[in-house]
């Protein structure tokens, strides 16, 4: 090889190993978008999300000024949320004949109730979560204003209560905080489940009120806590789905092993009473043998995380030795 091909040929392998170089430099300092996107797409907003009514919700940034006008929501936003994010609560958040979180809810000075839509508006949301049985023309009204409204639904299972918290967290930009909320309940249902007797009889159990006789049957958040149990519903087994009111006399006949209850006040004992005094409780095996479960309503009315310590307290008084 001549003197000259030699010098081209170490002059192309030069420039071959400089572009190499400028373009192992170039991805250094300019990486792909799927290297970044991961990081960027966690807590980058716009994002969309769908409510229960199949709605899209496009939530431009951050929110920083959030309505809840749900116990639901309240319960959950106070659990994730930053309290100055939270514009105002839902009124009901006060009353600890439902609420559990009264104490948490004293840092947030604004509440929602029956004002309306107008009240509502006047807060300046960017994000207003809204219950599936909040009146529709409240949420058309906010809509109309080009409010961003997230309607809170699915309440009949324990799962439900789970995709909820996630879907909150979503909502807010608050997904780690919600999982750990999440990854908290599952480890206190898990701790109630392993505490379970393994070869106890399944209960036969049924929630009644005493006054007007309500119950909750078939794809109810009850029914699906005594599943979680091993538990048997008797307003399922007797064709009642949803909540419903059922007669003295239904009582009587279906003859459950254990009546439930709730209260809103601390008075136990009282409660309790008052259902072995009833001449449909005392006739039936639960008030024979005295097992009325009395939670309080806070809990057993609770539609989030909260719902675990009634599940706890049934879980106890059931399978009582």
């Amino acid at each position: 090889m001549t003197q000259s091909k030699k010098f081209i040929l170490f002059l192309i392998i030069a420039i071959i190993l400089a572009i190499g170089l400028i373009e192992i430099l170039r991805r250094q300092n300019n990486p792909k978008p799927s290297d970044t996107s991961s990081t960027q797409n966690k807590d980058s907003f716009p994002r969309e999300i769908k409510d229960s009514n199949g709605d899209k919700l496009t939530i431009k940034e951050k929110p920083q000024r959030i309505v809840s006008q749900t116990l639901g929501t309240d319960e959950i936003l106070l659990a994730i949320c930053e309290p100055q994010r939270i514009a105002a609560l839902s009124a009901i958040v006060d009353d600890a004949k439902y609420s559990p979180v009264t104490e948490e809810a004293k840092q947030i000075k604004g509440r929602v109730g029956g004002g309306g839509a107008e009240q509502i508006l006047q807060l300046k949301p960017d994000l207003v979560f809204v219950a599936s049985y909040s009146r529709a023309e409240l949420v058309e009204l906010l809509k109309a204003a080009k409010a961003p409204v997230f309607r809170f639904a699915n309440f009949v299972k324990i799962e439900d209560i789970k995709t909820n918290i996630r879907i909150v967290g979503t909502s807010i930009g608050e997904e780690e905080k919600a999982e750990k909320l999440v990854a908290q309940m599952e480890d206190e249902l898990n701790k109630i489940k392993s505490g379970l007797p393994k070869d106890a009889p399944n209960p036969r159990v049924i929630s009644y009120g005493l006054s007007g006789g309500g119950t909750a049957g078939k794809e109810t958040l009850f029914d699906d806590v005594l599943n979680f149990l091993g538990a048997k519903n008797v307003a399922k087994e007797n064709g009642v789905d949803d909540y419903t009111n059922i007669s003295a006399e239904q009582l009587t006949k279906w003859n459950p092993d254990v009546i439930v209850a709730s209260t809103g006040n601390n008075d136990f004992e009282t409660v309790k009473k008052n259902y072995l005094d009833n001449p449909a409780v005392a006739a039936t095996n639960a008030g024979k043998n005295k097992r009325i479960i009395v939670i309080p309503s806070s809990f057993f009315l609770s539609v989030t995380h909260n719902q675990v310590k009634a599940i706890k307290q049934l879980a106890q008084e059931l399978y009582q030795k």
